[in-house]
């Protein structure tokens, strides 16, 4: 039995044309009752979207003259409201949210602003409802929005995608800066905007919403304080992504500015807030370094030792959104550097988990996975206790042999056997964005990119080549796209649906049961210390950049993921031992 209904009206000046034909129950809850609605221009194909308690008082609201976006912006001439059972205030927000932001996706390659909501409500939203506010949320998503957008919505030309599925996967969904966030996201967030004089540390494991919580941010502070002026820095390889999202919910202001930090440092202007994605990567001064990343420490930044120390000099209040456990080479600024830099930052922990999510009907969830992960990679290191780690996690998220159970493994012939599982899951969704991943273990050089004939992982017949492009590679347009190994530099700070993940043996165990990088096996000269360097203290530094390599591949997946033993059987059977895997 259907868990919504929805009434389509054509409008005219203002007037609800054919109202009074409606059954009375219907005309009863347009007056008064719990709605979303959508209007819509034909001719421009713009929508306006917002929810209401009295349909037809706002209606005459929005044509009495004052409304901009009903008098000049559109010539709305149509109306579709939804109502439900579930709709109460923390659903209708929620729907309202989700419906505005498939929306902004369903059509991103507009050059207009096709879709208009109620700015001030949605933004000015504090301490609304989180996303885990009301019991039914669920259903509310898989018994209301996804039948209302594929039986009434698609199928009646207001929207051009047919599944909400192929929305879901994109990043102008996962990163919108206007659906809800958890009541400790919107806390620091109001904090920050509270406290202009105070940075901020957001500390937080792959997939607690740190990005997420960034784009709010830049889309509160252009709302609330648009005389001020804001940097982002973002990684190259997001950083096409993040002004696109930007453009899409009308972001754009020329006080906004979205670079990678030596493009920041090297302008040397000063801003208001600079708010740093990822800010493990953050480079310092170091032989082994990108020279353009070196050539900043000129001017009023000559003594300065790391990007961070400069990007300070030109930002009034800092944010950076910080893990511990994704630096990934001796470029990257040290721990202790980045705790020197940062002393006197208030420090936050971001602590739920929403990248990874467990099956439907299992016990163990999403944290149990994650912390499961440290504790397997990180036990013997002492970092553990810098991150949110919980030491009593479920086991059995490792034990399920189900098919479809999050985690798993092969125990031989692992490219082909993580290839068939990929595959196999696009045969039954076609819209999953998967990819099999690789340690850093087979030789490649930047130029390889550009000739697909060159291949780097060879097994049987099977010959594959690593990822063409570090930039943007997700949606690059090579025809052997969806077959290219994935290194961690093509997919930090990316989510993917199933993920394979070839665990090589620049990773091993030593005599005492501990594992260790051997730079012997590891193929990225950038991402190893010189002969000259070698030193018990670097050492253990490498080993935690291949540790954090496997970290960072083994936490993309949404939907599951699969691990294969690319020549190292031993890591295979410290992995059985030490998660208790029979």
């Amino acid at each position: 039995m259907a868990k919504y209904h929805c009434i389509t009206l054509k409008v005219k000046k203002g007037e609800l044309e054919g109202f009074d034909k409606l059954r009375q129950p219907e005309q009863n809850i347009l007056r008064n009752g719990n709605v979303v609605y959508i209007y819509k221009d034909t001719k421009s194909k713009k929508v306006y979207i917002g929810q209401t308690k009295h349909f037809t008082k706002r209606n005459r609201q929005h044509y009495n003259g004052q409304d901009e976006k009903f008098n000049i912006v559109a010539d709305f001439d149509q109306v579709i409201v939804l109502i439900s059972s579930y709709f109460n205030g923390s659903a209708l927000d929620d729907v309202e949210s989700q419906l505005i932001t498939y929306f902004m996706a369903d059509n991103p390659k507009s050059k207009k602003q096709l879709v208009q909501y109620d700015n001030d409500e949605i933004m000015n939203r504090t301490y609304g409802n989180s996303v885990n506010d009301y019991r039914e949320r669920e259903k509310v998503a898989s018994e209301v929005i996804l039948p209302f957008w594929e039986k009434e919505l698609y199928p009646n030309g207001w929207v051009s995608t047919k599944t909400l599925e192929e929305l879901r996967n994109g990043a102008l969904v996962k990163y919108s800066p206007i659906k809800e966030l958890t009541y400790q996201q919107m806390n620091y967030l109001e904090e920050i905007l509270s406290n202009p004089d105070k940075s901020m540390v957001i500390n937080g494991d792959a997939g607690t919403g740190k990005t997420v919580l960034l784009t709010h941010l830049v889309a509160k502070l252009l709302k609330e304080k648009p005389n001020e002026r804001i940097a982002v820095v973002i990684q190259p390889n997001w950083i096409k992504t993040a002004k696109e999202i930007f453009r899409v919910y009308g972001m754009n202001s020329s006080n906004l500015t979205i670079a990678t930090s030596t493009q920041l440092i090297n302008a040397a202007e000063d801003y208001d807030v600079v708010i740093v994605d990822e800010s493990h990567k953050l480079s310092r001064k170091f032989s082994k370094q990108m020279a353009s990343f070196n050539n900043v420490y000129k001017g009023r930044f000559a003594r300065d030792g790391n990007h961070l120390e400069a990007l300070r000099k030109i930002g009034r209040q800092m944010v950076l959104m910080y893990d511990v456990l994704q630096a990934i080479r001796p470029a990257n600024m040290t721990r202790a550097q980045f705790n020197e830099a940062t002393k006197d930052f208030e420090q936050r922990y971001l602590t739920t988990q929403f990248r990874i999510q467990a099956p439907a009907g299992k016990n163990y969830s999403s944290e149990d996975f994650v912390n499961g992960i440290k504790y397997l990679l990180y036990k013997d290191t002492g970092l553990l206790k810098q991150t949110n780690f919980n030491p009593d996690f479920d086991r059995t998220v490792f034990h399920d042999r189900d098919s479809d159970a999050y985690f798993g493994y092969f125990e031989t012939e692992p490219l082909k056997n993580l290839i068939h599982w990929v595959e196999e899951d696009r045969n039954f969704n076609p819209e999953h964005i998967n990819r099999v991943l690789g340690g850093l273990v087979e030789p490649w050089k930047q130029a390889d990119g550009k000739d697909p004939s060159i291949t780097h992982w060879h097994e049987g017949n099977i010959k594959r080549r690593w990822n063409s492009t570090q930039e943007n590679w997700i949606n690059t347009e090579d025809d052997d796209a969806e077959d290219q190994i994935g290194s961690v530099f093509a997919v930090q700070g990316i989510d993917l649906n199933k993920v394979g993940v070839l665990v090589g043996n620049d990773l091993q165990v030593d005599a005492k049961g501990r594992l260790f990088g051997n730079p012997v096996n590891f193929h990225n000269v950038n991402g190893k210390f010189s002969k000259d360097d070698d030193s018990p203290e670097n050492a253990q530094e490498f080993t935690l950049f291949v540790l954090n390599i496997y970290y960072i591949l083994m936490t993309r997946g949404i939907d599951g993921i699969r691990l294969g033993f690319w020549k190292n059987d031993a890591f295979k059977k410290y992995m059985k031992e030490i998660l208790e895997i029979i």
